[in-house]
């Protein structure tokens, strides 16, 4: 391994008690002392497996607390003889501790071994006949600090097995919270590479073909959850989660299509979804999205074909299958308020806009403006200054019983824009005061007048 391979190695070792120890069996090496770098690497692994199996403690295990507890009791009898002897006959168990637990699997125990071994020879000159000192190769020190470091010290106190039940127990959760840097902190920083790998295609699998977490949450709830599993992964490995994803195609490829499109509606953003989809795959989903629509124009656009037809604001949506898009423009208003409404997104503020400008009654203007108030947090003050100018233009979204107390919520959710997004609102409220019948107090918008003026905006 090149030295600068190993000294990256070294800055990765995730114990601060441990890396000192690491440190100084790489120093010992560069030094000559060959037969104290053995040593020192043995010192580190021992310490390394000891201090994880408390942290496992620490965090609840049974199993590690036994251990825990043993160490304290051989702790507090210090440097005694039967201290002593306490704490040979734990390290002599440390290798298998470390495989019980998890923290190695067969292989690297047999590596460490190795080292242990060694280390015996390095400090028991007596164990060689004809009382010979055993003098190692500086590469076998070098290889066995080598193999430490990629064994065990780089990585976390996580075990493989039970580290998988913990993902499915936080997933399932009826309490789940959709925090992406605490599922990237516990399941992907925290974990070993193999366990991590296994958790993304057990995500992917759920994700796209919706299978049965055995009972414990509804399978579509349960993909929903995974797909967020998939997008925090993908800030991490986005190759891993491609990985995961393709080895999920040929399944993928024969469900029905509604589990398909509900599949691409949570994952139409991702690139590694997309990357899947071949050209019959493709042709299919086209075919799915592009059906006709039984509902009369004047009936509210069924959720699931709606949550469908809203993947359009996906750019790799609108390159993969183009029809989409005139799709969409071509449903009447009240669908198309329909399929913006299940999925805010700045590529609807066009058409959030035009809502507003063409809402032809009450009940339209009121949709128009919850729209409006939805994407607010994606306007600029060019569209909030349009948006305003042609609400207060428009005769049937002014008078709308709802619209003065949206107005507030528009006013909130725009307080991104800044020192410019008060002036927006002044010169709207004296339009729609101006405009508002002698004696109709409500429609000169009292809220958004008492909002403006306790932030002194209006004096």
């Amino acid at each position: 391994m090149p030295v600068a391979d190993l000294e990256s190695l070294i800055a990765q070792v995730r114990n601060p008690d441990t890396r000192p120890l690491a440190e100084e069996a790489w120093r010992c090496y560069n030094s000559g002392a060959i037969r104290a770098s053995i040593a020192a690497t043995w010192t580190a692994v021992t310490a390394d497996i000891i201090t994880k199996l408390i942290q496992l403690a620490d965090n609840g295990d049974a199993g590690a607390i036994a251990f825990r507890t043993e160490i304290m009791s051989a702790r507090e009898k210090g440097i005694t003889p039967d201290g002593v002897r306490a704490m040979q006959n734990i390290e002599a168990s440390l290798l298998t501790q470390a495989v019980d637990f998890e923290l190695i699997d067969s292989i690297g125990q047999r590596e460490l071994e190795r080292i242990r071994e060694d280390r015996n020879l390095c400090v028991h000159p007596s164990l060689r006949s004809f009382s010979e000192v055993y003098e190692p190769r500086p590469e076998v020190a070098r290889g066995h600090l080598a193999v430490a470091l990629a064994t065990l010290l780089t990585h976390p106190a996580t075990q493989g097995g039970k580290i998988l039940d913990a993902f499915l127990d936080y997933t399932c959760d009826p309490s789940f919270v959709p925090v992406v840097s605490h599922i990237q902190t516990n399941f992907f920083d925290r974990v070993r590479k193999a366990a991590r790998s296994n958790i993304a295609k057990l995500a992917a699998k759920h994700a796209l073909r919706e299978l049965d977490p055995n009972g414990r949450l509804a399978a579509i709830e349960y993909a929903n959850r995974s797909a967020l599993v998939l997008f925090a992964f993908a800030q991490r490995d986005r190759e891993l989660v491609r990985s995961a994803i393709a080895g999920q195609r040929e399944n993928f490829q024969t469900l029905d299509g509604e589990t398909q499109l509900r599949a691409l509606i949570r994952l139409c953003d991702q690139d590694f979804f997309w990357e899947m989809v071949d050209e019959p795959l493709r042709e299919r989903l086209q075919g799915l999205l592009t059906r006709s629509i039984t509902s009369a124009t004047w009936e509210p656009l069924r959720a699931d074909i709606a949550a469908s037809l809203a993947v359009v604001s996906s750019s790799y949506a609108r390159e993969r299958i183009p029809a989409l898009e005139q799709r969409f423009a071509d449903l009447p208003e009240l669908h198309r308020m329909n399929v913006v409404a299940t999925r805010p997104h700045p590529y609807f503020v066009p058409a959030v806009l035009r809502f507003i400008e063409v809402a032809g009654s009450w009940r339209t203007g009121e949709q128009a403006g919850q729209l409006l108030v939805q994407h607010g947090v994606f306007l600029g003050i060019d569209d909030l200054r349009a948006a305003l100018t042609t609400w207060a233009g428009n005769h049937e979204c002014r008078t709308a019983a709802q619209m003065p107390d949206l107005a507030v919520a528009l006013f909130r959710n725009t307080a991104h824009l800044g020192l410019a997004q008060p002036a927006e609102f002044v010169s709207f409220l004296s339009k729609v005061q101006s405009m508002a019948e002698e004696g109709d107090s409500f429609y000169r918008y009292p809220a958004l007048e008492a909002v403006l003026r306790a932030g002194g905006h209006i004096r």
